[in-house]
């Protein structure tokens, strides 16, 4: 008897931690799916919201906080329930967290700014203290840059925000200069205006935000210096560059009216009487 008594209670205990196991099964399961539910329609919603209403904010980091903010309270609220559902009381602690999310979404739209940040993300074409490349990771205490060549260089964050940091990738165009020195002697205004036909006739120059353009900076016993102007698309700035370069290589080459000044030195050989 004592055995069959034993016997009944284990399979007592077994199927209460069986209802337990599948009541709590079906509360982690309907818990996800409003999360999953209302992470969806808070992405749709900010889809949305970034098409219609960040062109005519300027403070777009306003919908960020708004949106980020929803995104937590979903996860606080779809716990309070689940806690609710067995048996606690989440009245006062349920005030609290909404309070601590609402305060926090307000402390970090208003102080955020004021914190130190790096001016890049992973992925951005930058120039930091000497080192040119793609930002490859961003780490508590080292920024790595894949450089041109492959190689990859760990800069320390604080050297990194002690320089000067050029971000060639927060703009979606840049400008081509091109420098270069001329004869005196050769047709200058024929020179600028072959320049700009080679610009203009390639097809990755833009017109906005200018067209391009070509002037004669310095004028020296040397040579006439002509800094030419064009924007391109980011993404083909060295390929244009070089192209356009080769180009008014050629152009020079094959044009009598125009010359490219050399490096000359002058030599004077004195007499001795």
């Amino acid at each position: 008897m004592a055995e069959e008594s034993s016997v009944t209670e284990v399979i007592l205990e077994t199927n209460e931690i069986f209802e337990q196991v599948n009541e709590y099964g079906s509360l982690i399961s309907s818990s996800l799916v409003l999360i999953l539910g209302g992470m969806l329609i808070i992405f749709l919603l900010h889809k949305l919201a970034s098409k219609l209403l960040y062109p005519l904010l300027e403070n777009k980091r306003l919908i960020k906080v708004i949106f980020g903010a929803l995104y937590v309270l979903i996860l606080v609220i779809v716990v309070l329930l689940a806690l609710r559902a067995v048996g606690l009381d989440v009245t006062v602690i349920g005030k609290i967290s909404i309070l601590a999310v609402l305060t926090g979404a307000v402390i970090s739209f208003f102080l955020v700014p004021f914190f130190p940040r790096l001016p890049f993300k992973t992925g951005h074409m930058v120039e930091s203290n000497g080192v040119l490349g793609i930002v490859d990771n961003i780490s508590t205490f080292h920024t790595t840059i894949r450089k041109l060549d492959g190689t990859m260089a760990f800069i320390p964050n604080a050297l990194v925000m002690a320089t000067k940091i050029l971000n060639y990738h927060d703009l979606p165009e840049r400008r081509i200069e091109i420098s270069l020195s001329v004869n005196t002697n050769c047709d200058l205004r024929a020179a600028k205006e072959l320049i700009l036909k080679i610009m203009n006739e390639d097809e990755r120059v833009l017109a906005s935000p200018a067209p391009p353009q070509a002037f004669i900076v310095n004028v020296t016993a040397s040579g006439a210096d002509i800094m030419a102007l064009c924007w391109v698309v980011n993404a083909d700035w060295f390929a244009a560059r070089s192209d356009i370069w080769l180009n008014i290589v050629d152009a020079f080459l094959g044009d009598d009216r125009v010359s490219m000044s050399l490096p000359q030195q002058e030599v004077f050989v004195m007499k001795n009487n």
